[in-house]
């Protein structure tokens, strides 16, 4: 038998050898993985799982590797081109660790946290931190002088980020955002310049709000920044919904406030979104020109609920007034 039959077989046998570990490494993962989501431990169920292709894939790489260094013909050529197979290797561990954050934030996601746009930002920007240090370690695997291509590449920043200052400054501006947590997504924010909506996502450049149109209003984050927000979420959803009106001045003020408060008992209990924690308060207000003003303050549970109901008091409140004789304000003009 030539050496060369003997080397192939060699490197046949390495490479049943790392096939049979493969599937080796598999089952034992498959296996701890069902163990975990035994004991509710579904994170580490999940990146066990996720670590059998990696795993596998290395271990190939590590066996042909090995299979080839026995085959006298080729093995200088393996010797001198190995750079390749780390290069492959890292790319393959990077792709492992990108998989573990995203499964990581997933979870967290899942797991009923408020702050899914916060993860979202931090989970681009820990992707594109481990791409970026596992890039310049690949380069230097492959013989690239990393230091004079950092310097480059800091050079080109700068001048990159000089000519893009909005979009940094929005990206910046995002992060404060973020991090700040006045404005996150879910929460119903109406700006200075009137447009109001809930937060569809806090992005790098700019913040969707969809409007009561159903339509999106893209703001760019160094502007929404600047602006004044008023947040209608924080500190909790529930809000007071006011409702001005007006009697003349012939009307008993007792029956008129007995009614108002009666009515929006009435309306909170027929109608859903109402907080039922807080009684309903009449609240009167001045001597104005055509009457005695007041405002009716009750609350609802959430943002959308406040039109329904005020919608429906002001209904039954037009009604109850007018069965119970009472006259609402309106302008009048008295000539002499």
């Amino acid at each position: 038998m030539s050496q060369l039959a003997r080397d192939i077989i060699e490197a046949g046998v390495t490479l049943v050898i790392a096939a049979a570990f493969v599937i080796g490494v598999r089952i034992v993962l498959a296996m701890l993985a069902d163990r975990f989501d035994q004991k509710n431990s579904s994170l580490t169920g999940d990146l066990l799982r996720a670590m059998r292709l990696p795993a596998s894939i290395i271990i190939l790489l590590a066996g042909v590797y090995v299979a080839l260094l026995q085959v006298d013909r080729v093995a200088d050529y393996i010797v001198k081109y190995s750079s390749l197979f780390d290069a492959v290797t890292a790319v393959v561990v990077l792709v492992a660790i990108t998989s573990i954050i995203n499964l990581a934030m997933q979870w967290y996601i899942g797991s009923g946290t408020d702050k899914k746009s916060q993860l979202s930002m931090f989970r681009k920007l820990a992707v594109l931190i481990v791409w970026l240090i596992g890039a310049v370690q690949i380069l230097s695997m492959m013989g690239v002088k990393v230091t004079a291509l950092v310097a480059s590449l800091g050079i080109a920043g700068l001048a990159v980020g000089l000519a893009l200052q909005d979009t940094v400054a929005n990206l910046f501006a995002g992060f404060y955002l973020v991090v700040d947590r006045t404005v996150r997504m879910g929460d119903y924010i109406k700006l200075d310049s009137g447009q109001e909506g809930f937060v569809e996502t806090v992005g790098w450049r700019n913040t969707q709000i969809r409007l009561g149109s159903n339509n999106l209003a893209l703001v760019p984050n160094a502007k929404l920044i600047q602006s004044v927000i008023t947040n209608m979420t924080l500190p909790n959803p529930t809000l007071s919904v006011y409702t001005y009106a007006g009697v003349s001045y012939t009307s008993d003020l007792e029956q008129v406030e007995k009614i108002a408060i009666e009515v929006a008992n009435e309306v909170l209990r027929a109608f859903p979104g109402g907080d039922m924690t807080f009684a309903p308060v009449l609240r009167f207000k001045e001597f104005a020109d055509t009457g005695v003003t007041f405002v009716v303050i009750f609350r609802a549970i959430e943002v959308d609920a406040q039109y329904v109901l005020q919608h429906e008091y002001i209904k039954a409140l037009h009604k109850a007034f007018k069965q119970e004789n009472i006259e609402i304000s309106m302008p009048a003009r008295k000539l002499n």
